[in-house]
């Protein structure tokens, strides 16, 4: 399994740095909202990537965020997104990743997340711990909140969810050491699983953008969570991942941020 989906990771990859800071305004499409954006580099990704799993897993269903469910199985379930951090591509910015996971039932087996620009490849799998480029990867040992980098994002504004993610950040601003905002989940979550960050919280996202990352968490010592009655948190709807250390002060704070 590994070494199929990390070598559909870098073609993946390759596809996206082909077309990295050439891609003019014009092709590039508005979803939804002036905030949602899609290229055409995301579906090329999307696409190859689905017909090499079709191949070499013809017996699982997929998922992505540019198709939909595009076919059904009984081994397994992979989720798919192609390029996270679509805005930031389409502007030249380096901060995109390529994310696939794969799920049995309601549990993430598998996790990759590629950050091309950067070369490094994320893996976990269940059990058996996260890594970097090979390399064994832990979360941060950090234990107090006001020391901790935690970071976030804002896809609550561009889904319009009210109550959105700015009271939290208005809060843990005074209460932390400093907050980040990449603008691409997979590469927060890459990141909290590596220990650059203690945390990353987030609203109104989608499993796509978390199922990799939450295993990376979890296998890498981390704790990945809901928040503020959110029992589900692959569905990407209202989650906290952390370095476990910090877990739950970190989502009281966020709780009571949201309270008001």
């Amino acid at each position: 399994m590994k070494s199929v989906l990390t070598d559909i990771a870098r073609e993946a990859g390759a596809i996206a740095m082909r077309h990295f800071r050439k891609i003019d305004e014009a092709a590039v499409e508005r979803k939804t909202t002036h905030r949602d954006l899609v290229t055409f580099v995301d579906k090329e990704v999307e696409q190859y990537t689905f017909d090499r799993l079709n191949r070499e897993f013809p017996d699982h269903a997929l998922i992505g965020e540019e198709s939909g469910q595009v076919s059904d199985g009984i081994g397994g379930l992979f989720i798919l997104d192609p390029i996270d951090g679509t805005v930031n591509y389409a502007r030249g910015l380096p901060h995109f990743g390529f994310s696939i996971a794969r799920k049995e039932g309601e549990k993430v087996t598998h996790g990759l997340t590629y950050l091309p620009a950067f070369d490094e490849m994320y893996y976990a799998e269940e059990g058996a711990g996260a890594s970097l480029n090979g390399e064994k990867i832990h979360v941060s040992e950090q234990g107090t909140i006001s020391d901790s980098i935690v970071a976030t994002g804002f896809a609550c504004i561009r889904g319009e969810l009210k109550p959105d993610g700015v009271p939290i950040f208005n809060s843990l601003i005074y209460k932390t050491r400093d907050l980040r905002r990449l603008g691409a989940a997979t590469a927060d979550l890459a990141y909290t699983a590596r220990g650059l960050f203690e945390g990353f919280y987030e609203m109104g996202l989608s499993p796509w953008d978390v199922a990799a990352g939450s295993l990376l968490v979890t296998e890498a010592g981390g704790k990945f969570t809901g928040f503020a009655g959110e029992n589900n948190p692959l569905s990407g709807n209202k989650i906290l991942a952390t370095n476990a250390r910090i877990h739950d002060e970190l989502q009281k704070l966020i709780e009571e941020a949201l309270q008001g």
